[in-house]
């Protein structure tokens, strides 16, 4: 098959499939440094930056990423300003922390638990991480509207 150096008309988007999968690992690789720096700057000071994730963070970072994906697309119809935008990010990045942590947890399979930190609920979000939430649904627009981007060659049927 030969793709046309003058039009996209072999070209569509990339599939549903391959976004999730893209937001799962790039939801995984964050939490790995976000950890790290997290110890490093507020913990510890353990100058190794290691880091630590679960593999549950592949399908919540997946699920979640998706969703803001959607409403990136509607907000941006709508000309909502960056601000209102972000904001609404960091509260679906918490909804998504709270349920899918209040689902883990009638497995005994949640992975993390923040009743150590202040402006906790239930030990499942915690408000300390509000920053990071918005810097992140921020990067997560960037991101998104990147991948929504890219091209991939269509498969043409041979007769």
């Amino acid at each position: 098959m030969k793709i046309s150096k003058d039009t996209n008309a072999h070209l569509q988007p990339l599939s549903t499939t391959i976004r999730f999968i893209a937001y799962g690992v790039h939801g995984f690789l964050d939490e790995i440094v976000f950890t790290a720096l997290w110890q490093l700057v507020f913990e510890s000071f353990d100058p190794r930056l290691i880091g630590y994730t679960s593999l549950y963070s592949f399908i919540i970072y997946g699920t979640g990423s998706f969703i803001i994906e959607r409403i990136y697309l509607r907000l941006q119809e709508k000309d909502v300003t960056c601000i209102v935008r972000v904001f609404i990010y960091t509260l679906i990045a918490y909804a998504v922390e709270l349920s899918s942590g209040l689902v883990l947890r009638q497995f005994d399979a949640c992975p993390w638990d923040y009743s150590d930190r202040s402006m906790n609920f239930m030990g499942l979000i915690t408000l300390t991480y509000a920053p990071g939430w918005a810097l992140l649904g921020y990067w997560q627009e960037v991101f998104s509207g990147f991948l929504l981007s890219l091209r991939q060659p269509v498969k043409m049927k041979q007769k």
